[in-house]
């Protein structure tokens, strides 16, 4: 059961909405679009884990929960979340292409691209120990103890393993069905629906808006005006009660409601 569906993380919301208000001469325009293209792959990739979750068969009771974040001690944001009646599963999920390898001294994950370059990411062991505390401490803080599992998970097998972590299990798409089989099924410590509707009331979204500050962009290279929602022309023109489109032709009554959200996020 889908306790908590998908829906895209604060930051993605944010980098589609400076991409398109960005202009393109900007210096950082190339970082954000990359950064959002990261960001969009990820979360493409937690949508056909879901999906798959749906269409198999899984322990009973067992609910799931998308982009948990929360502050117990640390910082936590949990890409998918398990809660079973005997264990808790965080998911990491990477979608990333190449050859990887899962350096342990330091710990980084670092991907050899096709045209040879390095790129360095941070290490995917590191923020599942530092996740896996964070939970362990909410639920200690509430009276629950329970095993907590982690695995590191790449929904399509696009990428070549050269090093895997040391720690944790790394799974490739449907893997990840047999994993959750394997673990155990024999204690009923907790309400997995209880305990997941606990951690909703202390979700804490993070935000790190506003963009135009994160990314040290100065505000003068953003795009004003409130954008057309058919063709997406910025800006529309203000006619009597309505927005009007100078190059689609259309009007819109609300359509000035994304560019205060878009306002929120990128220059608050």
């Amino acid at each position: 059961m889908i306790l908590k569906g998908f829906e895209p993380s604060n930051l993605t919301l944010g980098l589609t909405a400076l991409k398109k208000r960005l202009n393109q001469r900007c210096e950082k325009f190339p970082i954000i679009v990359d950064e959002l293209n990261k960001h969009e792959a990820g979360e493409h990739g937690e949508q056909y884990l879901l999906s798959l979750f749906e269409m198999n068969r899984l322990p009973e009771n067992t609910v799931i929960l998308h982009n948990v974040a929360f502050t117990s001690n640390v910082q936590t944001q949990i890409d998918i979340l398990f809660i079973s009646p005997s264990w808790c599963l965080i998911l990491e999920v990477k979608n990333i292409r190449g050859v990887l390898s899962f350096n342990s001294n330091p710990k980084q994950l670092i991907r050899i691209k096709e045209d040879g370059t390095e790129e360095v990411f941070g290490s995917p062991e590191v923020q599942l120990k530092q996740y896996q505390f964070g939970l362990h401490s909410l639920l200690l803080n509430k009276g629950i103890r329970m095993p907590i599992y982690c695995a590191i998970i790449f929904p399509f097998n696009n990428a070549i393993i050269k090093l895997p972590p040391e720690k944790y299990s790394l799974l490739i798409g449907r893997e990840i069905i047999q994993y959750i089989w394997s673990l155990p099924i024999n204690k009923n410590i907790v309400s997995p629906h209880h305990v997941g509707k606990l951690i909703m009331h202390h979700l804490e979204p993070w935000e790190p808006f506003p963009l135009c500050d994160y990314y040290e962009i100065n505000k003068e290279w953003i795009l004003k005006g409130v954008e057309c929602p058919y063709c997406g022309t910025i800006p529309m023109s203000r006619t009597l009660r309505t927005w009007s489109c100078p190059k689609c032709k259309k009007n819109n009554i609300s359509a000035h409601m994304q560019a205060l959200k878009d306002y929120y996020m990128l220059n608050q």
